[in-house]
């Protein structure tokens, strides 16, 4: 993991919220796309390690991707000006689409401006979830493997050299077939 500047990601975080339409989820593709393809800041499981953080955490994921990712990358700073990036356009977008919807979203253009954004962001979803599911497999059979290890010592009262060995053989085959 490297440093990036906090202005950068700033950069990186209004451009994201003002040309991905779909809300936090949607983005994270597009953020993954600046982060680790174009600019090589982190590797893809760093990053998604970020994803899992910033899931589990209270909060829009989007904003809480861009706090994580920006303490990571720069510090309070780099978090501060990511914050503010991914905020920011957001903001004066609804501002602005606030005071006029009801004049417009009767119109067919509307309707099927949002229709097509619906299909194109339920891909988007559809293709991370996948992402990280298979990432959370993996974890899991390493996880099975860990406690049938256990189980194979403790309570089977096998050799413990012989277990580790197995399970060891196990995990590294497992983690080997994990996508990148």
């Amino acid at each position: 993991m490297s440093y990036m500047s906090p202005f950068r990601l700033f950069w990186i975080f209004v451009k994201v919220s003002t040309f991905t339409i779909g809300g936090g989820y949607a983005m994270i593709p597009v953020i993954k796309e600046f982060i680790v393809d174009k600019y090589k800041i982190m590797q893809n499981d760093e990053f998604l390690d970020v994803i899992v953080t910033a899931q589990t955490v209270p909060g829009v994921i989007a904003i809480n991707t861009a706090m994580i990712l920006g303490s990571r990358l720069s510090g309070f700073w780099g978090a501060f000006f990511a914050v503010l990036g991914a905020s920011l356009t957001p903001f004066i977008i609804i501002l602005v689409i606030a005071s006029f919807f009801t004049d417009f979203v009767d119109l067919p253009v509307f309707k099927g401006f949002f229709a097509g954004a619906r299909v194109g962001v339920t891909v988007i979803l559809a293709n991370l979830s996948f992402q990280l599911l298979r990432r959370s497999l993996k974890r899991y059979m390493i996880l099975a493997v860990i406690t049938a290890g256990t189980i194979a010592i403790v309570l089977l009262n096998l050799s413990s050299i012989w277990v580790l060995l197995v399970c060891s053989m196990l995990i590294y085959f497992i983690d080997k077939r994990r996508p990148q």
